[in-house]
């Protein structure tokens, strides 16, 4: 994805990335308080100054963000994005700040430390801690009085979003049209062609792979490749030799009783109902003395202990549903509980049996004692190892940490930043600027638990461009693909219009001699999950008149074409999903937001100093 990005971020797209990835100033959390009428201003708003410094200062933090996400793919392109992108969003804050105060919006002292004590980042066990609100402030360079400020500024445009919020409305009318569209059924079938089926048939020369790849060059790039040299250090090659006595295994025993702890267990038995009155019912009948496994046998719905009258047999916590296991294991022996509901159904449950935890005696666990004493020596040794390694690499070459270490020194294939072929990790770290530009090693990586790695650059190859000898064969694939797309798409359309003409015997025809069949789905909602994301498109068609079908052939995908066929439209009983209410004014209140925002910037004084920027 990176290298995607790369290579596309050039003009427009860069401002899409910028748009995608950062963060809007003036709509969302709260910026780092500056200020300072000494500094020059990189813009002006009605005569009020924004300052350079500020601009800087959040610059430099999204433009870090940003280098983080992006790494050698942040460009020029996408920095320029970045800094129109800022600007545009401080001016935003500017203008919401100037109207909340010419609306008078005031937000009190105390609304501000309240809701500051309510958050639960300066909390300690549910408390408001002063000295963790002092010391996090600091770490992200606030005073007290500076984050209390920006706090307030923007509770006081919450105010402005909740006045909007509860502008929005919809009338009676409106919320009777929603429920109407949203619990409209449709009745549905269609067909399924795809390329794959038609591939044979399209003949492709050596005019058109030539054609084809001289438009398009820019698609066959093989992206800049590395090659790594790397010594791994890992715990399954250590083996330190060990022989505790054991009076350190018994240590080792009493630290760890836990892991050598046979768990209670309980036995029960249970009567498994679907509705909750037939559940009672049999409750009553046990409770006056009835048999539990014969009712058992005759009623429970499971049928895998039915037969033995309910029984469960032995288990441990945590094996069963909560409900359930939270039912059991507050029983005792012969106790039969009232009607558990869990998602399966209704069960009544009679505790048979408890047999209680159990240590295992120090002579039936000696052996894992062994095993452990061993594995935590080599994971001290593993450690130590690990600081030498990470000194070793800070200071000697590849080469000399192998040989010190006694670490084989390994050698990579080439590969890309978008090699799957390595861990994720690995591969970041071979194209990080430490060890592709300063070719340096690199600092000790994790690979996986227990598992740790150094690497240098050890050649590299440049991006370039892919030869047609190199790509004839995929071309002639794409070729092939395209000309059978176009083949379906034309089946496809051939198919609908004489479906909506009344052409039967064509129809029939083409199906058979294609081997088409339809998929009869039936009666969809709005959000039936079909395959090719075929439920959008249904529900895109218009209603088909009484008695008769709307037709439609539709690219779904690169390979894909479909014929759908809406047989008929119809309303649920469904009441409306309040959300898709909430859902719409959130959208509505959004659009109210962004107008004023638009309006506030057509009637002021702007002026950007682009000098400065």
């Amino acid at each position: 994805m990176l290298g995607a990005i790369r290579k596309k971020s050039k003009g427009w797209v860069a401002y899409l990335i910028v748009g995608l990835i950062t963060v809007p100033f003036a709509l969302f959390g709260i910026q780092e308080y500056m200020g300072g009428s000494s500094n020059p201003a990189v813009a002006s708003v009605d005569g009020e100054d924004i300052s350079l410094t500020t601009y800087y200062q959040e610059l430099n933090i999204q433009q870090r963000n940003l280098q983080q996400q992006l790494g050698a793919s942040y460009s020029a392109e996408i920095d320029n994005a970045l800094r129109q992108t800022l600007i545009e969003s401080l001016i935003n804050e500017k203008l919401l700040e100037n109207f909340t105060n010419s609306m008078k919006i005031v937000t009190l002292d105390e609304e501000v430390r309240s809701f500051i004590q309510s958050d639960p980042v300066f909390q300690v066990d549910g408390v408001f801690s002063e000295d963790r609100y002092i010391q996090l402030l600091r770490l992200n360079n606030f005073t007290p009085l500076a984050y209390e400020l920006e706090q307030s500024k923007s509770m006081s445009l919450d105010q402005i979003k909740r006045n909007l919020n509860n502008s929005a409305f919809l009338s009676t009318l409106q919320i009777e049209q929603l429920n109407d569209l949203s619990a409209q059924q449709r009745d549905v079938s269609f067909l399924v062609l795809n390329t794959e089926k038609y591939k044979d048939q399209i003949v492709v020369d050596k005019d058109q792979i030539s054609e084809y790849f001289d438009n398009n060059k820019s698609n066959f790039i093989e992206s800049r490749k590395v090659q790594v040299d790397f010594v791994e250090l890992s715990l399954d090659n250590i083996d330190q030799q060990t022989n505790p006595d054991s009076e350190t295994l018994r240590e080792l025993y009493i630290e760890n009783e836990e892991f050598y702890t046979n768990p209670e267990q309980r036995r029960a038995q249970h009567i498994l109902l679907e509705e909750e009155d037939n559940a009672i019912a049999i409750l009553k009948e046990i409770n006056e003395g009835a048999n539990f496994s014969e009712l058992a046998r005759i009623h429970s719905k499971d049928i895998t202990t039915s037969e033995e009258g309910g029984d469960l047999g032995l288990f441990e916590r945590e094996l069963m549903v909560p409900e359930f296991d939270k039912a059991v294991f507050a029983m005792n022996v012969g106790n039969i509980s009232e009607v558990v509901k869990t998602d399966y159904g209704y069960h009544i449950i009679k505790l048979n049996e408890i047999q209680p935890s159990t240590l295992q005696s120090f002579e039936e666990v000696e052996g894992k004692l062994l095993a452990l004493h061993k594995k935590n020596v080599n994971k001290k040794e593993l450690y130590n190892l690990q600081e030498e390694l990470s000194n070793l690499a800070y200071e000697e070459p590849i080469d000399v940490v192998s040989s010190q270490l006694d670490l084989e020194l390994q050698t990579s294939d080439f590969f890309s930043e978008l090699s799957t072929e390595y861990d994720e990790v690995f591969v970041s770290t071979a194209f990080s600027d430490v060890v592709l530009k300063n070719g340096e090693n690199s600092d000790v990586i994790e690979l996986s638990k227990d598992r740790f790695i150094v690497m240098s650059l050890a050649n590299q190859q440049p991006e370039r461009q892919k030869l047609l000898d190199e790509v004839e064969d995929q071309l002639v694939d794409i070729l092939r693909n395209l000309g059978a797309k176009q083949l379906i798409d034309e089946l496809a359309q051939t198919i609908s219009s004489s479906l909506t003409s009344g052409n039967d015997a064509q129809v029939k025809t083409l199906m058979v001699e294609n081997e088409l069949e339809w998929n009869d789905v039936g009666w969809i909602n709005r959000d039936s999950q079909l395959p090719f994301n075929a439920t959008s498109k249904v529900y895109k068609l218009s209603k088909p008149n009484t008695g008769e079908h709307t037709y439609h052939s539709q690219s779904a995908d690169a390979n894909t074409t479909l014929v759908i066929d809406l047989k008929a439209v119809k309303l649920s009983d469904k009441v409306l999903n309040s959300e898709i209410v909430d859902l719409y004014l959130s959208e509505e209140s959004n659009e109210l937001f962004i107008s004023l925002v638009k309006k506030l910037r057509d009637s002021a004084e702007i002026k950007v100093f682009s000098e400065l920027l």
